[in-house]
């Protein structure tokens, strides 16, 4: 528990950030009917829009967060960072099938009809009775909350979040979810990457902290680089 409070007092503003936006689409997905939102969050498309969050739907896919660790690993070394994200992503996928299974809640096209709603995107939208949580939002806030956790710069905390917050909506954006199965999703990967930091990475860093002037192999250079808010 002290590592777990030393880390949300050092990470402040980006737990701070991420419960204040969660609060806000609470509110907004409380206040209306879940249908509804839905339709008043899609209430914008166009063509290049459709460009940006097809594109960008990716970043929740579990092939990105396995070529984040592949990249960090053989590029940079950061061996250790890798690893995390790695077990990361293999608890937050765990976790959010489960909950899927659990819940057996409806996708959005499985009960909108097409006259109140028209912008399902063939090939791409899908249905059935999988949609809590959002898989690709739980995968995606997983590896933002691991990377920013990891790297001590609030800047790039804040681009993660950003990054992770735009990628969720893109799944109302397809069609894919309402906007309770994103935020559900954006919870459990948060806390699941804040699990795995706090009880994995943080003793480490907390002992790095007292060998300083050591030098350690691979991800210690990088890091230090890195360091600093």
């Amino acid at each position: 528990m002290n590592s777990l409070r030393c880390l949300f007092q050092r990470k402040a503003f980006y737990f701070i950030t991420f419960f204040t936006i969660c609060c806000f689409a609470a509110v907004l997905a409380g206040s209306t009917g879940k249908i509804d939102c839905f339709i008043m969050l899609n209430g914008l498309h166009s063509k290049w829009m459709d460009l940006i969050f097809i594109n960008l739907t990716f970043l929740g896919d579990g092939l990105f967060s396995i070529i984040t660790a592949a990249f960090l690993l053989f590029v940079w070394k950061l061996r250790r960072l890798s690893l995390y994200i790695i077990v990361t992503y293999l608890v937050s996928g765990v976790a959010a099938q489960m909950l899927k299974r659990i819940f057996m809640a409806p996708r959005p096209k499985e009960i909108i009809d097409s006259h109140l709603y028209s912008s399902f995107f063939a090939g791409i939208t899908g249905s059935g009775w999988d949609s809590f949580p959002s898989g690709h939002t739980t995968s995606v806030f997983a590896l933002a909350t691991i990377l920013a956790l990891y790297i001590n710069k609030k800047r790039w905390g804040l681009s993660f979040l950003i990054i992770a917050i735009f990628t969720g909506y893109s799944r109302i954006y397809l069609g894919q979810h309402f906007l309770q199965d994103v935020i559900a999703g954006a919870v459990l990967g948060t806390f699941i990457g804040t699990l795995i930091y706090t009880f994995v990475t943080f003793p480490k860093d907390k002992f790095r902290a007292k060998i300083s002037s050591a030098t350690i192999p691979g991800d210690n250079a990088y890091s230090s680089g890195l360091s600093g808010n």
